[in-house]
Formats: structure tokens, C-alpha cells, sequence
């Protein structure tokens, strides 16, 4: 599961969810398999968590969707490596 999971209300984009995982020692390998995790856990019927579609997925320091907000999220968790952001709805 994310180890921090934000929402990002009335963006450009609409509603966000952005998820931070802390992937050590980080193989692409890993993070596909915690997001794994996470869909599993979330597509789960009654979980009330929700899924959305894949806007970016990778290191934090690359993303490229709302980077400033995604600068001041993880200010909140700097120990997170990586990064998923989905669009709601």
C-alpha cells in the first residue's frame, strides 16, 4: 500500500489522488509490485478505497503532472521515493 495518500481538489486536471510509496532499495520490479498490492487491495469488493486512471507513475522527482504541488506533498513524506497520481472519477 501507498505509504501516503493525498487528494487534490479543483485542479487543472480535476480531482487527484497521489500516492507516495518508499521503495528501498527500489527496482522498477518493486514499485509494479506495490502498486499491484494496492489495486488488488482497492478493487477488492466493499474495500471503499478508491482507483483511478494513471496520469504518472515513477520517481518524484520526475513528475511532470502539478509538479509544484507534488513538490509541496512531499514535503510532508520526504522519506518517498515514488510517486503514482490518478485522476478520480
Amino acid at each position: 500500500m501507498a505509504d501516503h495518500v493525498f487528494r487534490l481538489k479543483d485542479t487543472p486536471l480535476g480531482t487527484l489522488l497521489v500516492k507516495f510509496y518508499q521503495i528501498e532499495p527500489y527496482s522498477p520490479e518493486a514499485f509494479e509490485r506495490a502498486v499491484g498490492r494496492d489495486f488488488l487491495t482497492a478493487t477488492m469488493p466493499g474495500s471503499g478505497v478508491m482507483w483511478g486512471s494513471r496520469l504518472y507513475q515513477g520517481e518524484v522527482d520526475s513528475a511532470a503532472v502539478l509538479p509544484e504541488a507534488i513538490f509541496n506533498l512531499h514535503l510532508r513524506c520526504p522519506h518517498c521515493n515514488y510517486v503514482r497520481i490518478e485522476r478520480v472519477g
